[in-house]
């Protein structure tokens, strides 16, 4: 599930025994509004900066070239840096293939995060420890809700086409018409 208050109470209100998992790609998420917040402080609102995309991408995706110039260019930025390094720190605690691992991996970051004067990397890390057992229910299961989210994505892209529908009927036969090939 997304990592929302509202949704882990009414799952645990209304289905006590269900493993909760943190959806991954939400937990890795977290910080991308922090790093770019702190990027245009840093550098103003500058979308033609070359390194703007390539510090929110995985930096194990990255080539040695675009990696160094990444590091090279946050040498001049140390919160950003500091920011980039818990997201990558983030990452890697992903790439754990074990749940001993992870729960590992998962305090070392905590103990890493706790070090920062960064008020959003506390913020991160508060989230984290309050979502602890989500999170690393993933490493136990592997599962997320990445088809949840290509269906809503389907019935989304129906609305729009579709410029509205008066009649919900229209609107669900044509959603289940599509999701049903």
């Amino acid at each position: 599930m997304d990592m929302s208050g509202p949704y882990r109470s009414f799952t645990k209100s209304f289905f006590p025994n269900a493993d909760i998992i943190a959806d991954k790609f939400h937990v890795l998420r977290l910080l991308n509004p922090v790093l770019t917040r702190a990027r245009k402080e840093g550098t103003g609102d500058r979308r033609t900066l070359p390194v703007r995309k390539l510090l929110l991408m995985n930096g194990e995706r990255l080539d040695f070239h675009r990696k160094s110039l990444v590091m090279k260019w946050l040498a001049h930025h140390p919160k950003l840096r500091e920011i980039y390094l818990a997201k990558e720190m983030l990452h890697r605690m992903y790439r754990c293939k074990s749940i001993e691992k992870a729960r590992t991996s998962f305090s070392r970051l905590l103990d890493q995060l706790a070090c920062s004067a960064i008020e959003e990397i506390q913020t991160l890390r508060r989230t984290l420890i309050s979502w602890r057992r989500e999170v690393l229910n993933y490493f136990i299961s592997g599962h997320t809700n990445a088809r949840v989210e290509g269906f809503n994505n389907v019935a989304k892209t129906i609305i729009k086409r579709g410029y509205g529908y008066r009649s919900f009927e229209n609107y669900r036969l044509r959603v289940l018409g599509l999701l049903g090939r």
